[in-house]
């Protein structure tokens, strides 16, 4: 091997060389190989095998042969002929030299070793001729020499086996590979169709979230605009009723003062027709001594300022209907408005709408963009395995490389051995030659030595047998005794060891079923956060049916391992143990699928419909009592195989009962009724195997011990001869039913492999809708189940009946056949059907595109706990929802006290505004009277001012006609007549300064209109006008009280005082402006007519009485007297203006006294 060095140029096999690279051990296959670089691209790879690098060279130019397939010279013919040298053994080590020399052949064919070793036991050395040696020592390396070869050839046959396989193998990996290829062919135009199709639904739903985001900016601007117009409308709302109201305040003012307009146009009609009555039959002089001009153009000047008062009416009417113009225009506003709002509500509608769309659009985006993630996962993973398969290509390919070599290899090497082979066959002939010649001679000696052979050992066995016959009886006896008692002993031993150990063994799973139940239910309370649900009844039951499928797989191990250790050499009594105990096994095992189906389903059942669970828990907790039961029984090792069979057939029921009441919930989980179905399956056919196997055991009872238990002491030969025939048949005919089970088991078990693989996968198989054909052979299965255990122990209890207690058989009383035509009926010709319907969905269930994925909801425990988080959020959200109510609310109410606190101050300002109003509409009324009142005063003073001064003219013209009367005659009365024309003509003058008065009074009273006007100073108006009447008042009275005076000191002759000035009567006024003014006007005594003319009355007839009985000067003055004390007493009447009032008040008042003076100028 030195000659082997790295840089070495080597030639091949192939007549390939190369430089040596490498020398050694590879990982892919025992002994030495080299590693070339080729100077040609003629190589197999690149210096590595299988992802593990030895060298380094180019592709293509590495090859890795065996160390000598790169020799050119071969020595394996030397090393054979070293080998014959060497290996000297006895002849009797040539049988073991197969087994011995397996590996050193193959390290000698592999490396070139010279050396081998043959390890053989000599034989005790025999007297032979040392002539015979050479012939021996050839034969031995012959057969030597043939082990090898042999050892070789079946080395090289099993490898190329192996080989044979590896690549039907890698064929089918190769066709996988292609269509996995295919597949991901397929999956990645799929997922570039769901990429662009992803990629256009994020740009749409990025465009739908955009969009509603700004439409949910414009609904929220939508709802304040509509909050801010709901508050507009409603402050206009209250804006129009009130301007309705005042609206209707104003057309009722303003009919009042049409109504009042047209009364007083009816009076000024009236006082106009009577002035031109009056002024009918009057001169020019008349009328202008009478003021008549002046009147008439205060008239007009009164008609201007009711033309102004009309204007005004008229310009207040068109305020006001303007204020109605423009109260309709708020309420057309305010209809505008509410259009708006309908409006703004319809969009605001149509913008939701449009937004639970797009959230619509959006969330199936979410959806496409959750489903491109899985696909682009499952793409991912694809490649991986692609990845994975292009790996184990390229080792099958370097294995495939290697698998060249080696076979290149083996050729050689067969070259060699038959090239060796040819040698030795001449070698063989030359030897078998000498060793017929040997034999002979050894026969010859055997022959001879045989004899005294024998001779010797019978004369040693007659001395043995002499010597220990002596002790032979009592040293066997003690020892059988000792034996047969440690044997007993260590029988006990073992039995309670084994009961221990199974205690034990039951003792830590069901410690582990407990330490796994409290897990889970700890988990289940952590994450439902609810103690009362892990306390509840349906999570009792679910625990349960998993303690009873735990519990049922624990009693079928531990009763399979009883199984396995009871002995069948021929005790029935055992084979009725056996098939109870293969019963109880299927009970179970049925138990076992049915309460992981019952679980199962309830770990996937909604939250309302797991509740509904609770009632099992009763039933359940029966089911675990019995397998409890058998537990403890299995502990004490007291199983009584028949009653613990009929438990768990009466348990199996319970659970079938439990199942057909929920049978709704459990067709919606098809993988779980399909894993129940196969698991079920696959107990019947092993349970009928069973049955089958110990009704066998209990035939061939029968015919292995007939003969021997046949010998009782009533039965015929002919009877005992029957019922073997009869055994010996039915044994026969057990034979094909017994296959097809045996047959039928294994498809059922290898199709319950690829379910529970798949199953771990997260898959199911759905086979075509062959899950009723499923359930179908389920039930068939079941069904023959049930009918084999009843007719397997009616059999073997009859056959044990045969037998009396010293196992003597007599006659039985049913036939064999009879007792067994059960089990060649037609339910077990179904059975063949079955293995090729299990085949079919065995190769179904192994094409992973005939799977599913299996998709569970959440377990109720976790629906629990959402529901509990949503009424832990709920609650929060409430008293959230509820925090902001009490907060609008109380927000609301403040707004509801500020908004009846405005609306009381409004109601307050109304009312003050009414009653302002109404004091305004009074004072206007007030004013109005007034204003008449003085015009007709005013008029009427200036008839009686005109009546004065024509009477005075009278009088003065009666004093001079009585002055030129009497001149002559008396000259002290005419000096008397003179002082009293001039105190006459001082007392006209007097009266003349009234109408200076009323002028002042009347200019006082335009002013006041003016103030009336602006509605501001009505009140003032009436405290200048008292005022004014109090001036009046004291003017008359100092008047009066200066008169007796004046007539003391000028002996008769009358001078007025002079009149007030009108800087007075202002300044007056303007005192009485200072001092606060009354709300409401006083009320004026009433002024009537008849007291008047009583008095003017009573002074005429005084004045008619005394001008009969006294002189003419005395009756002048009495004259004056009486008519200076009837306009005084006129004047003072009134505290304030009732003379006026009266006068304005009264008709035919100026009538009246206009006939007193009459009357009293006829008098004078």
């Amino acid at each position: 091997m030195t000659e082997y060095k790295v840089g070495t140029v080597v030639e091949t096999s192939a007549s390939q060389r190369g430089v040596v690279k490498f020398f050694g051990e590879i990982h892919v296959a025992g002994g030495s190989w080299l590693g070339l670089e080729l100077a040609t691209a003629e190589g197999k790879n690149d210096g590595s095998l299988r992802g593990e690098r030895y060298f380094t060279c180019p592709p293509g130019h590495g090859l890795f042969p065996k160390a000598k397939a790169s020799i050119s010279s071969r020595t394996a013919p030397r090393a054979s002929t070293i080998t014959r040298r060497q290996s000297v053994t006895p002849a009797s080590s040539s049988t073991s030299a197969p087994t011995t020399l397996r590996a050193p052949a193959r390290k000698a064919s592999t490396a070139g070793s010279s050396s081998t070793s043959i390890s053989a036991t000599p034989a005790p050395p025999r007297p032979l001729p040392s002539a015979s040696r050479p012939s021996i020592a050839a034969s031995t390396t012959s057969a030597a020499g043939r082990a090898r070869r042999d050892s070789n050839v079946e080395t090289l046959q099993t490898r190329i086996r192996h080989l044979e396989k590896q690549h039907s193998e890698d064929q089918e990996l190769m066709k996988d590979l292609s269509q996995t290829k295919d597949e991901r062919d397929r999956f990645h135009g799929i997922i570039q169709k769901l990429q662009s199709k992803c990629q256009t639904l994020h740009q749409d739903a990025t465009e739908a979230k955009a969009q509603m985001q700004q439409l949910q900016a414009d609904h929220d601007k939508l709802m304040r605009a509509h909050e801010v117009h709901e508050a507009d409308w409603e402050l206009a709302l209250l804006d129009k009723e009130m301007a309705e109201e005042r609206a209707e305040q104003a057309e009722s003012e303003l009919d009042a003062l049409r109504s009042k307009l047209e009364e007083r146009d009816m009076e000024i009609e009236i006082l106009r027709e009577e002035a031109e009555l009056f002024t009918t039959d009057m001169t020019e002089d008349d009328k202008q001594e009478a003021g008549y001009y002046r009147l008439q153009h205060e008239n007009d000047r009164l008609r201007h300022a009711l033309v102004a008062l009309k204007e005004m009416t008229e310009e207040r009417e068109r305020d006001n209907k303007a204020r109605v113009a423009e109260l309709e225009s708020d309420v057309a506003d305010i209809e505008a408005v509410q259009h708006n709002n309908a409006h703004l509500t319809d969009r605001i509608e149509k913008a939701d709408s449009i937004i639970e769309h797009l959230r619509a659009q959006v969330d199936a985006a979410a959806e496409f963009e959750d489903v491109s993630t899985e696909l682009t996962n499952k793409n991912q993973e694809l490649e991986d395995r692609i990845s994975t398969q292009i790996a184990t290509i390229r080792d099958l390919e370097s294995l495939k490389e290697l698998n060249d070599e080696l076979e290149a290899q083996h050729m050689d090497e067969a070259e060699d051995l038959l090239a060796e082979l040819a040698v030795k066959d001449t070698e063989i002939a030359e030897q078998s030659r000498k060793i017929q010649d040997q034999e002979a001679i050894i026969a010859d000696h055997q022959i001879l030595i045989s004899k005294f052979r024998e001779l010797v050992f019978e004369l040693q066995g007659k001395m043995a047998d002499a010597e220990t016959s002596r002790n032979m009886t009592e040293t066997q006896v003690k020892d059988t005794t000792g034996r047969f008692n440690e044997v007993m002993d260590l029988n006990r031993r073992l039995r309670a060891s084994n009961v221990q150990a199974t205690s034990k063994e039951i003792t830590s799973e069901l410690r582990k079923v407990r330490g796994d139940e409290a897990v889970e239910r700890l988990a289940i309370c952590t994450e439902a956060e609810s103690p009362e649900f892990g306390n509840s009844e349906p999570v009792r039951a679910y625990f349960v049916s998993k303690s009873i499928a735990a519990k049922a797989s624990l009693i079928a191990s531990l009763l399979g391992a009883t199984d396995r250790q009871l002995s069948y050499d021929g005790g029935l009594e055992e084979a009725m143990s056996r098939l109870l105990c293969v019963e109880a096994v299927y009970h179970l095992a049925i138990l076992g699928a049915g309460s992981d189906r019952l679980w199962s389903a309830m770990a996937a059942a909604p939250l309302a419909d797991f509740a509904s669970y609770g009632p099992t828990y009763g039933e359940v907790s029966t089911i675990e009592k019995t397998l409890d039961q058998g537990l403890e029984a299995l502990k004490v090792d007291e199983v009584n195989f028949s009653e613990l069979a009929g438990s768990f057939e009466r348990s199996t029921k319970i659970q079938d009962d439990i199942l057909a009441g929920r049978q709704t919930a459990l067709a919606a989980l098809p993988e779980d009724t399909t894993l129940t179905s196969v698991r079920n399956i696959s107990a019947s056919l092993e349970y009928l195997d069973s049955n089958l196997a110990v009704v066998m055991t209990m035939l061939k009872f029968l015919v292995n011990y007939g003969n021997e238990v046949l010998v009782d002491g009533g039965a015929q030969i002919e009877d005992k001869s029957s019922v073997l025939e009869a055994a010996q048949h039915a044994l026969g005919r057990f034979t094909p039913p017994t296959a097809s089970c045996n047959k039928a088991m294994l498809a059922a078990q290898k199709l319950l492999r690829t379910v529970k693989t798949l199953r771990k996968d997260g898959l199911y198989p759905h086979l075509d809708g062959a899950l009723d054909d499923i359930i179908r052979i389920e039930t068939l299965l079941r069904r023959t189940a049930h009918e084999a255990s009843e007719w397997g122990q009616k059999a073997l209890k009859v056959v044990i009946s045969a037998f009396d207690e010293d196992g003597k058989f007599h006659l039985m009383s049913n036939d064999l056949s009879d007792l067994l035509r059960f089990f060649w009926s037609a339910e077990f010709d179904e059975i063949d059907i079955i293995v090729f319907q299990l085949n079919d969905w065995v190769e179904d269930a192994s094409v992973l595109m005939n799977s599913s994925e299996i998709v569970r909801g959440a377990t109720p425990w976790s629906q629990k706990a959402r529901e509990v988080e949503a009424a832990r959020k709920k609650n929060s959200e409430s008293s959230v929802l509820l925090d902001n109510l009490k907060a609008e609310h109380k927000a609301t109410l403040l707004s509801l006290h500020e908004r009846e606190r405005v609306i009381e101050t409004k109601s307050l300002e109304i009312e003050h505004l009414e009653a302002k109003f109404r004091d305004a509409s009074n004072k206007v009324a007030n004013v109005q009277e007034l204003r008449n009142k003085l015009v007709q005063a005013d008029s009427q003073a200036t008839q009686l001012t005109q009546q004065l001064h024509a009477q005075q003219m009278k009088i003065e013209a009666f004093e001079q006609n009585v002055a030129r009367s009497e001149q002559s005659d008396r000259a002290s009365p005419l000096q008397d007549v003179t002082k009293l024309a001039a105190e006459t003509a001082e007392h006209s003058s007097a009266s003349r300064a009234l109408p200076a008065q009323l002028e002042a009074l009347l200019s006082a009273l335009q002013t006041e209109n003016h103030w009336l006007r602006a509605r501001e100073n009505a009140d003032m108006f009436d405290n200048n006008l008292r005022h004014t009447f109090s001036q009046m008042r004291r003017a008359n009275a100092d008047d009066n009280e200066s008169t007796p005076n004046r007539w003391a000191d000028s002996q008769g002759i009358y001078k007025p005082a002079p009149p007030q000035s009108h800087s007075t009567l202002s300044q007056s006024s303007e005192e009485i402006l200072a001092r606060p003014t009354a709300n409401t006007r006083p009320k004026h005594a009433a002024f009537v007519l008849g007291p008047t003319r009583l008095e003017w009355q009573a002074a005429l007839q005084s004045a008619a009485t005394s001008w009969e009985h006294y002189d003419l000067n005395v009756q002048l003055s009495a004259i004056t007297e009486e008519v200076s004390s009837a306009f005084e007493s006129l004047i003072t009447r009134d505290v304030e203006s009732s003379a006026f009032e009266s006068f304005i008040d009264h008709d035919g008042k100026y009538e009246v006294e206009s006939s007193a003076f009459e009357s009293l100028v006829d008098l004078m």
